[in-house]
């Protein structure tokens, strides 16, 4: 580190405005129980829009507005009582984890997946299968007694009048959880931070998700731009109208969803996984704000692998796949892309990362106080300290401690590494994978793990693995460069994350215990009750005697895995070595993740719309166009969040909105 770049970094620390952080964390505080309160309404009880799962949640885009709204009406009256950019950053990151963590992030799957094994375990031979290799602490219930017991049958069928809700058993079990939890967040964090000055400040990535937030909290004269009303007012008008269709069917729609899959009608092109026109304005607006090649790349390695897919299925190809809405021989090539891609990405920070190490060693100055969330050298020691805890979990809640380094390496280093990429620098809007850590390690084989280590796997993939939509590090990441844009010191971002994180897992822990004992789990939304807590005790519990699950492995996994891993860096090698190679490796990664396979069409309608205004009008056509396509997030996110509370409080249909 050159001394004039230590000189600009401590300039820019001590520029930072003053900031009242204890106001701003009660205000976040507010803001965060009504974001967790909404989220869990709107998904767990209205089931009609999904509004807190995607890695910037609308329902926090439509808070964070409000928020403005309310605050330039203050700051009419009472400029100083009003909040600053720095402080309405901190509401809206409080606001973020707390949507997420409401979400798929965290409670829609750990409360579930602490009941579900016993609820449906009469019929499926689970009490034989599973009960007794399972730690009874993880559980609110215990395996010892006949099942379902009442704290489980009354969650999923509402408690009588009269009953308390089990609010000890609960908390003892979930507080479990929640150290292995902890752990995982923490060393999300310590990543976020040992990679954020690579990716903000030397790469320059661009950060879609952070964009409209900031104009949001900057104000200014971004609410007086007409591009970007104009742009809102697209959407909002399409989904009024589609809204008041689903209400009065005399009334026409435009349609945003169209199935291609049904054109596909005879053997074997039947068997087709799914192949969908999704036309999402947020997603276009978004997908505008990325580098053209990666837009490209992404829906063109999409349709690529459809084509190979209609091959596949031509010659008599393995189409079907585990966890991939995508063939079989599809989600190889992307998994092995995907460890390449992570590779790749810690091999383009080597010389920042070297720069670390000698930090950590005290060989090289630390950055200035104040421009990391933690010292280097806390990050390192905190990575490998919640990393030894991580292991300690899981080999106290059944798993061999090689089976636990691994997965939660691969979930760690490969999983969240490449999500994270993918929101930074693709403004990827749903980061969902296409493996499990442990279709890695085992390639599909689950027999070559022992029934134990298949028991503790069925609650952490269920907790953690499976749905990736909701993982911290991309909010984390985003965190820091919204900070560095309004101008929040880090340690109040340390600060604002500690407390909001906390304050979410509380809110929605107690919110959503409280409903399904008040409504019925089975009234609820089923993928989130149903579906997710049980699915891998249904897939692993072939594999749970001796007599299961003999048969090979298939030799094209392995094979495809390493195709696709030598593919993605040849792509590398040719972006970096060639000038003006169109193709970029996190695209080809992406083509089996459901984020691609549902919004390639916007990729593809926000690709016609840049490249030629890239090349006709410049960067100036742009930078003026860029308000519009904000406005068409804004539009979207906002007409979102209303429909869902309009059919929270009266019960009204929604509209279809393109992102299941």
């Amino acid at each position: 580190m050159t001394l004039l770049t230590e000189r600009r970094e401590q300039q820019a620390v001590e520029a930072r405005p003053p900031i009242r952080i204890g106001r701003a964390l009660f205000i976040g505080l507010i803001g965060s129980a009504a974001a967790s309160i909404i989220v869990a309404a709107a998904e767990l009880v209205a089931q009609t829009i999904q509004i807190g799962m995607m890695q910037l949640p609308p329902a926090v885009i439509a808070l964070i507005f409000v928020g403005v709204l309310l605050n330039r009406l203050v700051a009419r009256f009472s400029p100083r009582a009003a909040l600053s950019t720095p402080e309405l950053a901190v509401v809206f990151v409080m606001m973020l984890f707390s949507a997420m963590i409401a979400s798929r992030g965290v409670m829609e799957r750990l409360l579930p997946a602490q009941v579900g094994v016993s609820y449906y375990a009469e019929g499926n031979n689970w009490a034989q299968l599973y009960f007794p290799l399972l730690n009874p602490a993880l559980f609110p219930w215990n395996p010892a007694e006949p099942q379902p017991e009442p704290i489980v049958k009354w969650f999923y069928q509402r408690i009588p009048f009269g009953e308390p809700i089990p609010w000890g058993a609960w908390i003892a079990s979930t507080a479990r959880w929640l150290i292995l939890i902890g752990a995982v967040f923490f060393a999300f964090l310590c990543i976020s931070v040992l990679l954020r000055k690579q990716w903000v400040e030397n790469e320059r990535l661009s950060f879609p998700l952070v964009q409209l937030p900031l104009e949001l909290m900057r104000g200014g004269e971004f609410f007086s731009n007409r591009l970007f009303w104009a742009g809102a007012l697209v959407p909002i008008f399409v989904f009024t109208l589609n809204g008041l269709h689903r209400n009065i069917p005399t009334i026409p729609e435009i349609t945003l969803v169209y199935p291609l899959k049904d054109y596909f009608t005879t053997p074997p092109y039947d068997q087709m996984t799914m192949f969908s026109l999704y036309l999402s304005f947020a997603a276009v607006g978004f997908f505008f704000l990325i580098p053209t090649e990666l837009l490209f790349s992404f829906w063109f390695f999409y349709l690529l692998s459809k084509g190979f897919e209609f091959l596949g299925l031509t010659y008599g190809f393995e189409t079907t796949a585990k966890h991939a809405a995508a063939a079989g021989f599809v989600k190889w090539l992307c998994s092995g892309a995907f460890f390449a891609v992570a590779g790749y990405v810690l091999y383009s920070a080597r010389h920042h990362l070297r720069y670390v190490w000698q930090v950590v060693k005290g060989d090289a100055p630390p950055p200035p106080p104040g421009s990391e969330l933690m010292s280097y050298r806390w990050a390192f020691w905190g990575l490998i300290g919640s990393f030894f805890v991580i292991l300690l979990w899981a080999q106290w809640a059944g798993m061999d401690w090689w089976v636990a380094a691994l997965v939660f390496a691969i979930y760690l280093m490969v999983q969240g590494l490449v999500m994270a990429r993918c929101t930074a620098e693709g403004g990827l809007l749903i980061t969902e994978g296409c493996f499990t850590p442990m279709d890695i390690i085992t390639m599909e084989k689950y027999s070559l793990l022992s029934p134990r280590n298949l028991t503790a796997m069925a609650l952490v993939d269920a907790v953690l693995f499976r749905d990736l939509r909701g993982i911290p590090i991309t909010g984390m990441l985003d965190a820091q460069k919204l900070s560095e844009e309004a101008r929040l010191h880090k340690r109040k971002l340390l600060l604002a994350l500690g407390v909001g994180i906390v304050a979410a897992m509380m809110i929605a822990f107690v919110f959503q215990l409280w409903l399904p004992y008040t409504y019925g789990a089975l009234n609820l939304y089923g993928y989130v009750y149903e579906r997710q807590p049980t699915q891998f005790f249904r897939e692993n519990a072939p594999f749970m005697t001796p007599s299961g699950g003999e048969t090979p492995v298939p030799a094209f996994r392995p094979l495809f895995f390493g195709l696709g891993f030598v593919i993605t860096l040849l792509l590398a090698w040719g972006r970096s070595a060639l000038p003006g190679f169109p193709f970029h490796p996190l695209g080809f990664a992406m083509s089996a993740t459901w984020g691609v396979i549902v919004l390639w069409f916007s990729m593809l309608v926000a690709w016609l719309i840049k490249a030629p205004l890239l090349r006709y009008g410049g960067m100036p056509l742009y930078r003026r166009a860029r308000p519009f396509f904000l406005g068409m997030i804004f539009g979207e996110f906002f007409s979102a969040a209303v429909w869902a509370v309009l059919a929270l409080l009266y019960g009204v249909e929604t509209p279809v909105y393109p992102w299941p």
